[in-house]
């Protein structure tokens, strides 16, 4: 009885979970045979059918890929997992099946678009177990070491977790001594195309250049931290909204500075803002921030590159009517033809997000500004 026990244990120890990605049966049957012996290996015929496995599983810890598939190829499928805002997704190793035919600017691409490693057929058993292995091993003390040190290990900022637990700790605080809080979510715009364009290593490197310039942008009592693949998230206790409308738009103009290129072709980098308050005296929720600092930074999007919206929340929890999406740049555009009709609390948001402009503005510059046609 104690031995059956014992071999039943023994059985139910779970092996690390391998997904193989290849359109070729014969390929998943015998790499599945060499692997089974040591992992528990979950095949898909195409990219799509890895994505779907890859989101609905999160116990994969490796996938093996072929690059020539239906639906969604190689390609496609590491780039869209090192795009992913999960960030579990996003630190999967990606190891390449390559054939050996295919030259060497596949296999350069193939790094560029960010794929860990890569194996050429005809494989053997020992190489794929070894680098199964390997990697499996590697993302374990990976994974481990990012939900203890609460850090993103690219950026340098808070991952996450360690931003939300950060956030939770300044709402209690402001909740308490009945003060102000703004949290501000920043997107690099169209990082999917420039992902396209400059590969994973220079895009990682893109990323770096925006977090370095929000850490120095902000106070020493105020956090920041990787909301996503290319967001980040800044935490504001005691700040006035005023000022961190101003400092957001700061940020975005300073972004805006930095010139990448490709090829010899340059182009531009923006990064979009969205700005979430509580008044003094509210009971804020660290979630109700987060999804009002989402829905102000989706009306800044809708506006364009580069933009800053704010919403407040009120003590409800719900955002402040009169902070609806508008834009000040579209107002002057219809005025200029003649075609505008707005409300009071369009009005009033306007005054309110021109504001902190105006405060910054000398007498001079007051004076000349009422006496303007």
């Amino acid at each position: 009885m104690a031995g059956s026990t014992q071999i039943d244990a023994k059985d139910s120890i779970e092996k690390p979970r391998i997904l193989l990605v290849d359109d070729s049966k014969m390929v998943r049957v015998t790499a599945k045979k060499y692997l089974s012996v040591k992992f528990d290996v979950v095949l898909a015929e195409d990219g799509e059918q890895a994505w779907e496995k890859i989101c609905a599983d999160e116990t994969i810890q490796v996938i093996f890929t072929d690059l020539g598939m239906p639906n969604l190829d190689g390609f496609g499928l590491i780039e869209r997992v090192r795009q992913s805002q999960d960030e579990r997704i996003r630190n999967q190793p990606m190891i390449v099946i390559t054939g050996a035919s295919e030259d060497e600017d596949i296999r350069r691409r193939v790094f560029e678009v960010g794929a860990t490693d890569f194996i050429t057929k005809p494989f053997k058993s020992t190489e794929l177990i070894a680098r199964a292995e390997a990697h499996a091993t590697y993302r374990k003390d990976k994974d481990s070491l990012q939900k203890n040190v609460d850090m993103d290990l690219l950026t340098g900022t808070l991952n996450l977790a360690g931003l939300q637990e950060q956030l939770e700790r300044d709402v209690s605080f402001v909740n308490r001594h009945s003060e102000n809080l703004a949290i501000v979510l920043f997107e690099l715009d169209n990082f999917n195309e420039i992902y396209k364009k400059l590969g994973k290593q220079n895009s990682e490197a893109l990323l770096k250049q925006a977090a370095s310039i929000l850490l120095k942008a902000i106070r020493k009592e105020d956090s920041i931290g990787r909301y996503g693949v290319d967001k980040f998230s800044i935490i504001l206790p005691m700040a006035k909204t005023e000022g961190v409308i101003l400092l957001a738009k700061r940020i975005c103009e300073k972004i805006s500075l930095l010139k990448m290129s490709i090829a010899g072709d340059a182009f531009s980098v923006s990064m979009s803002a969205g700005v979430a308050s509580v008044r003094k005296g509210s009971r804020a929720s660290a979630k109700a921030l987060f999804k009002l600092s989402e829905n102000a930074l989706t009306n800044a999007k809708k506006l364009g590159p580069g933009e800053v919206q704010f919403l407040k929340l009120e003590e409800s929890g719900a955002p402040s009517r009169s902070q609806s999406f508008i834009s000040i740049d579209g107002v002057l555009e219809q005025m200029k033809k003649g075609d505008v009709d707005l409300t009071v609390d369009q009005l009033q948001q306007i005054a309110s997000q021109l504001s902190p402009l105006i405060a910054q503005m000398s007498k001079e510059q007051r004076q000349r500004l009422l006496q303007a046609p």
